[in-house]
């Protein structure tokens, strides 16, 4: 078995692999087309470890890159209907893993099971929160975020400020693990971060939003907004709200513990804490992810995935 990185040239050969092995509820169905997967390989958003042997497709790992923090996700790896299923798969998420841990900052992946959760754990991912499913008002319906440690290298990770967000037993834990920091260096004083993606909109007294993203119902408030942002988010939020859209989110750095209340006390609520998230230069921030429009926490929650997500979001509050 070889493992390779795909090529602009394997585009084609790698469409039919994916139609071949996955009908039209493939989450990921952009990769039934050739044209897409090119795209996606040239503009450096997607990477596809291949594992062959004599020129067949076994399998292909994917991941999903965002340039704007030098991140990496771990996305879905298919396997043809083979013999050495078990084996090609594992070989293809360690090199996945390898290619984030070498050549980018932040790995992570999102899992719904308890068996992804304990399989990926024991290779040394931490959790670092959850995502709520967009548009869902089930908890059951959420993805766990794990991250992996980020490999020493020039961009590095500036030391946390002590706060009521980094005191927080769920930040605690994830902070603990990490043996490497800068001291010194002061955290950005803008928010909400994020990569632009979207437009701008006149919102108070002509202060323009500079850049949030949405689809369907569901938005990403990104970047910074202006010289008032708390100010701006509310607005916003009422706005968006009242057309009908119920699911925000939005990421700060952890020194911004004034903003941070300010938020919760408009409806927002923490759901992840992200070790050296936010990119500026050489240096790497640690944030935390608020979302707005939560489902109601269950009292007695009963999934794997329900269990998990209202202790994360109990230590979080904490």
């Amino acid at each position: 078995m070889k493992i390779t990185l795909a090529k602009l040239e394997h585009a084609e050969v790698l469409s039919q692999f994916f139609q071949q092995v996955h009908d039209e509820s493939f989450e990921h169905d952009q990769l039934f087309s050739a044209q897409t997967i090119a795209e996606l390989i040239r503009a450096e958003e997607m990477a596809i470890v291949i594992a062959a042997h004599q020129r067949a497709i076994l399998g292909c790992g994917v991941a999903f890159l965002y340039p704007w923090n030098q991140s990496l996700r771990i996305g879905p790896i298919s396997v043809d209907q083979i013999d050495r299923r078990a084996e090609v798969t594992k070989a293809l998420f360690k090199a996945t893993l390898r290619l984030g841990l070498k050549k980018h900052g932040v790995v992570y992946l999102r899992v719904s099971t308890q068996k992804e959760f304990r399989r990926v754990k024991k290779m040394g991912a931490a959790c670092w929160g959850f995502r709520p499913s967009p548009n869902s008002r089930r908890v059951t319906d959420a993805e766990l975020i794990m991250g992996f440690p980020h490999p020493s290298n020039e961009k590095k990770r500036v030391e946390a400020p002590l706060n009521s967000i980094t005191r927080t037993p769920f930040a605690t834990r994830i902070i603990e693990k990490i043996k490497e920091s800068e001291q010194g260096i002061p955290y950005p004083k803008n928010y909400p971060v994020g990569c632009p993606q979207g437009t701008g909109a006149p919102m108070i007294s002509g202060r323009v939003w500079p850049t949030y993203h949405s689809k369907g119902n569901y938005i990403e408030i990104e970047n910074a907004a202006g010289a008032y942002p708390v100010e701006i988010i509310k607005e916003f939020k009422e706005r968006v709200q009242k057309k009908g859209v119920r699911d925000l989110r939005l990421t700060i750095p952890v020194n911004q513990e004034e903003a941070y209340f300010e938020l919760l006390s408009y409806g927002f609520s923490p759901v992840a804490y992200l070790p050296s998230w936010f990119l500026r230069g050489a240096h790497r921030f640690d944030c935390v992810k608020l979302a707005a429009g939560l489902p109601r926490m269950p009292r007695e929650p009963d999934t794997f995935v329900e269990r998990a997500v209202v202790r994360i979001f109990e230590e979080l509050e904490a």
